[in-house]
């Protein structure tokens, strides 16, 4: 395939796994407000509901570190990004939608079980707020094709974008605003490694600037920043001029560094908002609630988490990356992809061992899921293996719809 051929079939991967995504989430419940049940229950993720009483914005965002110890149990261990975002959608929508128009004040009568009280706008706002991170986390495979573009073939890059765009966790959990942080991340990981590729500080400036966003959202992105210390590091201990590209990596590391800053003094110029302190009262949170509130113990998660990171990537595109891996290791000419796999195994090791992440597994690392795809994408393009790849694909969404009937018989039962 030809650039103008592959485009179109990029386009039509995401439209798939779009309407893909949109069917499971309407398939519980009675479809369009399910969706929006799911964003706006103060039970499900609290950021909606939160948004619902900012009155001013600037005092919101300048007195949120004050503010943190009282709110509800998602808002109280992260940075606002969530809330504004549900906020910002609120407001289109009350420009969109007036009161008593049908059939937005029917939902809105739906989603006053939450105890709530929604305006018409806001129940318009939550279905919307749910298909557009639908969407959003669709979009994640376009950054994932361009960095798997620059580690392999352009054909093996589509066909991990395929695996990356079956896995259940991003069909399933398609209202869940993590979906967000999945396509910030990925696109902060392939413009760093663009950057260090070609040597532009202008990408690793652009990608300090996409990563505070995305720490604008959620801290455990904390991750990714270790992925590319490790990225950087394995990538230079494999080469044997290790002095010239630790040389080369320290100004592109400053320049993403500058963008990182600069989007947070920003922030305080404009709004006041304190990150620091918000950081600090988001981690104390964290902590308090895995190991005070809900007393989760270390070592059942150490080893829970790699069995649910599986299952909720697929068990088939875990079997697949696994077996691919030794054929890669043997393979010279994928010096950047083993690098770039080996990096994203220790970030998975360190962070499994922190003990930070003590269940929701499914939801908090799915960022961390599509290197797998990565893995097997090169293995599974070869012409006697096509039948394999259309088998794994097929398995991988056989398995979210199962987990969704799962589900759906477990919420009915």
């Amino acid at each position: 395939m030809t650039p103008k051929e592959r485009e179109p079939w990029l386009f039509l991967l995401v439209v798939l796994v779009f309407v893909l995504q949109l069917a499971l989430i309407n398939a519980v419940g009675a479809p369009w407000i399910s969706p929006g049940s799911i964003v706006i229950s103060p039970n499900a993720t609290t950021y909606f509901a939160l948004s619902m009483s900012i009155k001013d914005v600037h005092p919101w965002v300048a007195g949120y570190h004050d503010a943190m110890a009282s709110l509800p149990y998602h808002a109280r261990t992260h940075p606002p990004g969530i809330t504004l975002f549900f906020y910002g959608v609120r407001k289109l929508m009350a420009v969109a939608v007036p009161e008593d128009m049908l059939p937005f004040s029917t939902w809105a009568q739906e989603y006053r079980i939450f105890g709530l009280g929604p305006t018409s706008a806001d129940a318009a706002a939550a279905v919307a707020s749910a298909f557009l991170i639908a969407l959003l986390g669709a979009l994640s495979i376009v950054p994932i094709y361009l960095l798997s573009k620059e580690l392999m073939p352009a054909q093996s890059a589509l066909r991990a974008a395929v695996l990356a765009g079956t896995i259940p966790a991003l069909l399933l959990l398609s209202a869940s605003p993590d979906l967000i942080v999945l396509t910030l991340t990925a696109t902060v990981l392939w413009l760093s490694y663009l950057a260090w590729k070609q040597a532009r500080p202008w990408l690793a400036f652009t990608a300090g600037l996409v990563f505070a966003l995305s720490a604008f959202f959620s801290l455990g992105v904390v991750a990714v920043g270790l992925w590319l210390a490790l990225l950087a590091f394995v990538g230079a201990a494999r080469r044997p001029d290790r002095g010239a590209a630790v040389r080369a990596f320290l100004p592109l590391a400053l320049t993403g560094f500058a963008g990182f800053a600069l989007f947070y003094l920003g922030l305080h110029l404009v709004w006041g908002y304190q990150a620091v302190e918000v950081a600090r009262q988001a981690l104390f949170a964290h902590r308090d609630v895995t190991t005070v509130e809900t007393a989760r113990t270390y070592w059942k998660w150490v080893l829970m988490n790699p069995v649910e990171f599986s299952v909720f990537a697929g068990l088939p595109l875990v079997i697949a990356a696994r077996w691919a891996i030794p054929e890669l290791r043997r393979d010279s000419g994928r010096r950047g992809l083993n690098t770039f796999l080996i990096a994203f195994a220790l970030t998975f090791i360190l962070l499994d061992l922190s003990g930070t992440v003590r269940g929701e597994v499914g939801r908090i690392w799915l960022f961390l899921m599509w290197p797998l795809a990565m893995a097997a994408g090169p293995a599974l393009d070869r012409p006697h293996r096509h039948g394999v790849f259309i088998i794994i694909v097929m398995l991988q969404v056989l398995q979210a719809l199962l987990m969704r009937t799962h589900i759906t018989l477990y919420s009915v039962l």
